[in-house]
């Protein structure tokens, strides 16, 4: 026979799994509703640069980057500190083995 605190057990073990297949579900239809989003953002970008080129108006002028020194300046990492350099292990003195004549 099976103990009550057992059979407790498996019923609170079971009531949590629920609660986790349902927040489980909750976030894969979150996920993919997010990416129907993104992927409907995409399609209507795709269908403008269509609808463009076919009337023959010129692709649009990407905007400038900004020059590579102004990039470096602003993201420029401090410098690390260099680590000391670690020392050999000592080597252990073996005892020779004595001649037998």
């Amino acid at each position: 026979m099976t103990t009550s605190y057992k059979l407790e057990a498996i019923k609170e073990l079971r009531a949590q799994k629920k609660l986790d297949r349902e927040a489980e579900a909750e976030a894969l239809a979150e996920a993919r509703k997010t990416a129907e989003v993104a992927h409907q953002a995409n399609l209507a970008r795709i269908a403008a640069k269509q609808a463009r080129i076919v009337s023959g108006e010129p692709a649009p002028e990407p905007e400038p980057e900004p020059a590579p020194e102004a990039k470096a300046e602003e993201e420029a990492p401090e410098p690390k500190a260099e680590a000391p350099k670690k020392k050999a292990p000592a080597k252990k003195k073996t005892a020779k083995a004595k001649k037998s004549k």
